[in-house]
């Protein structure tokens, strides 16, 4: 079974700093973080310019026992320059975060393309990839437009990251997945939901609010997970309001142990 990581909505919006130490305590072995807000400038718990919280961050990954293995940073948006990626870069670097998340939510492709293909630049440097995720609310919609724009890219370190309700809330099924290039699939992100979409103008909301825990809803993971290559970093993402009483470190495990006990069915069956 591949090692599971936490994505970093999981838990929500909260301190970088705490989230690791909760994917830990949680029975996590590797994470994703954020590492910055959406856009420079934009108040959050870590920044990537200090040299004494990327120590602290390094630290703590190395007494809780965990990987940090993506981050999530800043929109690739017209405005954002490729040197506001650099620290970034630097800190993946620095704490051993390999995949850079992607999205973009205004511009358009060849004005994108053109910033993220100078960051990849960057990133190959240092054995990073960059990771484009589709989300039906953004300017990259589906895993067509996705891969479109990392084809437009040129650089060989830009894939795609599925995320499963994406997938299906942008019309997409195993089918599109099994019709990819398998080697610009560069990670997962699981969840579950029942098959009828909300409203357009809930998107959000289930996206950030909403999700089931995998084989609690009716996507087809197994159908997807065998579509998708062997050894992909697999991330559960399963934020829902309804476990919003629990400290970060239950709600950790309730969702570790929950996709632990999914991903071992699958396997068995």
């Amino acid at each position: 079974m591949s090692e599971l990581a936490m994505a970093y909505l999981t838990l929500g919006d909260i301190d970088p700093f705490e989230l690791v130490e909760a994917a830990a305590r949680g029975g996590f072995k590797s994470t994703a973080i954020r590492l910055t807000g959406h856009a420079p400038g934009d108040n959050w718990g870590f920044n990537p310019r200090e040299p004494n919280q990327r120590h602290r961050m390094r630290t703590l990954a190395d007494v809780a026992g965990i990987a940090l293995v993506n981050a999530s940073t800043y929109r690739f948006v017209p405005g954002v320059s490729v040197e506001d990626y650099d620290p970034v870069l630097e800190t993946c670097a620095e704490l051993g975060i390999g995949t850079i998340t992607a999205n973009s939510f205004a511009g358009e492709r060849a004005e994108v393309a053109a910033l993220m293909q100078a960051v990849a630049e960057r990133a190959a440097l240092l054995g990073i990839r960059i990771a484009i995720e589709f989300i039906p609310v953004s300017k990259v919609r589906t895993a067509e437009d996705a891969l479109a724009l990392a084809l437009a890219t040129g650089s060989d370190n830009v894939g795609i990251l599925v995320d499963a309700l994406h997938l299906w809330r942008s019309g997409g099924s195993v089918r599109t997945i099994e019709d990819l290039p398998p080697d610009r699939l560069f990670a997962v992100q699981l969840c579950d939901g029942p098959a009828n979409a909300p409203q357009p103008d809930q998107l959000a909301m289930e996206m950030r609010k909403g999700r089931l825990l995998p084989g609690a809803g009716e996507f087809d993971l197994r159908g997807l997970m065998q579509a998708l290559p062997a050894g992909i970093e697999v991330e559960i993402e399963a934020p829902n309001a309804r476990f919003d009483s629990l400290t970060p470190a239950d709600k950790a495990r309730l969702v570790h142990n929950a996709a632990r006990s999914f991903l071992e069915t699958l396997e068995a069956s």
